[in-house]
């Protein structure tokens, strides 16, 4: 049963700002429910119609840590809540969910190209390894590098799946205002099962961490992974790759998860 710690009335406003299929959604629903806010989303800042937002309301858009973007979002009111993700599962979760999706090509305002040369693409293609090593793909890792430690909180995809409650109230406690619900009753309402069930257009893959060491057999993983030295450094991953995993075996995973 979900109790009430908190109340509603006082303006609170939280942006998450990452990386594109990072969790974004996910976690910006959790803070819907934590806060008791207003959803708003929008691919650029040009798209926020900023005197109009809620006092209460959580902002979600990927967009780099520019002096402009951070000035706008000091002057009303936000606070950065950056999430990230291992980047072999993001662009693995990209290449998954953009067939589905041609508004990928908004990311960035289209900065860097888009994600049409790795559509219909798999995992151990050229086409994908080009697309991962690409400047596109290195300018859509970089947004959560660039935010990652400067704001009010930075969260692991990977923690926030193996213990949501614990991440939450590192949120709870950097904002420093009562939620409205307790974190434990938002982890359990709040789920990647439930969110793919609401959402029709693939938005909602697997949601599993580390996935891409089911998928990307190791010479693919390591040239992939190489541009990424100092992010994964930063964000705290390692590529590991299973030495085992061939091409073949590889690419009969990935056509086994998406048929699912």
């Amino acid at each position: 049963m979900r109790s009430a710690v908190g109340s509603g009335g006082r303006s609170l406003r939280l942006a998450v700002v990452s990386t594109p299929r990072a969790g974004n959604m996910w976690l910006r629903r959790q803070l819907v429910q934590l806060y008791g806010l207003e959803e708003v989303s929008a691919h650029t800042p040009d798209e926020v119609d900023w005197g109009g937002l809620p006092d209460r309301c959580a902002l979600q858009i990927h967009w780099p840590r520019t002096r402009p973007f951070r000035a706008t979002l000091r002057r009303n009111g936000f606070r950065v809540v950056v999430l990230a993700r291992h980047p072999l599962d993001v662009l693995l979760s990209i290449l998954q969910f953009a067939p589905h999706e041609p508004e990928t090509a908004r990311w960035l305002d289209g900065g860097y190209g888009d994600e049409e040369p790795v559509i219909g693409a798999t995992p151990v293609s050229r086409a994908f390894l080009a697309y991962a090593t690409g400047p596109r793909a290195r300018a859509l890792l970089d947004v959560s590098m660039q935010w990652w430690r400067h704001d009010l909180v930075s969260l692991r995809y990977e923690d926030l799946v193996s213990d949501p409650a614990r991440q939450l109230r590192r949120i709870v406690e950097a904002v420093g205002v009562p939620p409205v619900l307790r974190p434990e009753d938002v982890g359990e309402a709040v789920t990647f099962a439930g969110l793919k069930d609401e959402a029709k257009n693939g938005h909602f893959w697997r949601g599993q961490p580390y996935h891409w060491r089911e998928l990307l057999p190791a010479h693919v993983a390591e040239a992939a992974a190489a541009p990424y030295a100092r992010l994964l450094r930063t964000l705290g991953y390692t590529v590991d790759p299973d030495e085992a995993l061939t091409d073949e075996v590889a690419l009969a995973c990935w056509n086994a998860r998406l048929s699912r």
